[in-house]
């Protein structure tokens, strides 16, 4: 029985389909850097949750989407705040 090679196949479709992904990925993430440093530059409030307190994102965003009326954008463990009170409850309640 062969065994399978992991990076490509015989087309070189797995190694394309995991460079588009890794492309894709990159493009996100200097999106993000971009907006947040948009946002901080217009005075949004930035709140970090550690690696170590990780509680899961979806119970957060419920919270947030509950309590956080002026606005707010994610990504990853970094979160913004258009006010400055929602960042100080926010902080209070996650870290």
């Amino acid at each position: 029985m062969k065994k399978k090679r992991l990076l490509t196949d015989r087309s070189g479709q797995l190694h394309e389909d995991l460079e588009n992904e890794l492309a894709k990925t990159l493009q996100e993430e200097i999106d993000a850097e971009i907006m947040q440093s948009m946002l901080r530059d217009c005075g949004w409030h930035e709140v970090v949750i550690s690696r170590r307190h990780k509680p899961e994102k979806d119970i957060v965003e419920q919270w947030v989407k509950g309590n956080v009326k002026d606005g707010f954008w994610t990504h990853g463990p970094t979160w913004l705040f258009k006010n400055s009170k929602e960042a100080n409850w926010f902080a209070l309640r996650w870290l």
